[in-house]
């Protein structure tokens, strides 16, 4: 695990019933993910600062990191993260196992209010999105403008659903172990004000001290959609054997038209029922049994 973090020098500065079903058009949509750059400028840029993590192992620690919600307005909306991502510096480093928690909340704290005390700045919708261990490494290799590409990658085993409506983005990682051969180096900024880090010397730490803050890409899937399909409306009415009913409808409630589904039904026992089929795109329907002295054919 790392045993210290520092500052590197870079510095270069439906269907209801009087009787209604809505038989609207069921619409498929791809979820195509979505991927942001905090802070947007560094996407192809190289950031001002780095932070290094020496060789071997140590006790763990707490970092924390505060994102400006103005950051994602490329989100359409509330929108599903399941993946963050950094990129490596000057030093990529061997391979590191990384044991770890990780949270993600909705803070109304600003960037430039972030308390150095880590339970002030957690959100209510708190949330465990990671905790296990995993491997990382790093290709090292060339991404827009002067940067390298985002490949060190945490994965979340909880996807957080984050709205930059509610308020700005929490992270809290909380490092229980780590090992690594050699030192490795991340791309960071400092005095940034879209983005704030913070670090404590244990993963359980109370305050903490103001550091670099991570050039972070995260990848964002929007919420699932969620659609009904049924093949057929099934209109049923109570009844009387030999009674001879029609099933009528209209496609709205402010016309008298009303037209005929079934001509003539004759009743057979305390229930009868009768069927209509769903057609894709076909106007919604108000339905209506109207007991006549029709004959049926």
């Amino acid at each position: 695990m790392e045993k210290s973090f520092s500052n590197y020098g870079k510095r270069r500065v439906s269907f209801a019933f009087i009787l209604a079903c809505a038989l609207g058009s069921c619409v498929n949509t791809e979820l195509l993910a979505q991927v942001v750059a905090v802070p947007n400028e560094m996407a192809t840029i190289d950031g001002n600062s780095s932070i290094t993590a020496p060789a071997g192992s140590g006790p763990g620690l707490r970092y924390m990191q505060i994102f400006d919600a103005s950051q994602f307005g490329a989100l359409s909306g509330p929108s599903v993260l399941t993946q963050l991502a950094l990129r490596p510096d000057t030093t990529p480093g061997p391979s590191r196992t990384l044991t770890y928690r990780l949270y993600a909340s909705t803070t109304s704290r600003s960037v430039a209010e972030m308390s150095t005390t880590f339970a002030d700045n957690l959100g209510t919708d708190n949330t465990l999105v990671f905790d296990g261990t995993i491997t990382q490494t790093t290709e090292n290799l060339p991404g827009p403008g002067d940067t390298r590409q985002f490949d060190i990658l945490y994965p979340f085993t909880t996807p957080f659903l984050y709205d930059p409506g509610a308020g700005n983005l929490l992270l809290d990682f909380q490092f229980a172990s780590g090992t690594q051969q050699g030192a490795s180096e991340w791309d960071a900024v400092t005095e940034n004000p879209t983005t704030r880090g913070i670090i404590g010397g244990s993963p359980t730490a109370r305050t903490g001290v103001v550091i670099a803050a991570n050039v972070t890409q995260f990848t964002f899937q929007p919420p699932p959609l969620v659609t009904i399909r049924t093949s057929q409306v099934e209109v049923c009415w109570n009844s009387k054997s030999n009674q001879t009913h029609q099933v009528q409808y209209r496609s709205a409630l402010t016309t008298n038209v009303w037209t005929s589904l079934a001509d003539c039904i004759r009743s057979t026992n305390s229930t009868t029922c009768v069927s209509d089929p769903v057609v894709m795109g076909q106007p919604q329907r108000f339905y209506r049994v109207v007991l006549t002295n029709c004959v049926p054919q």
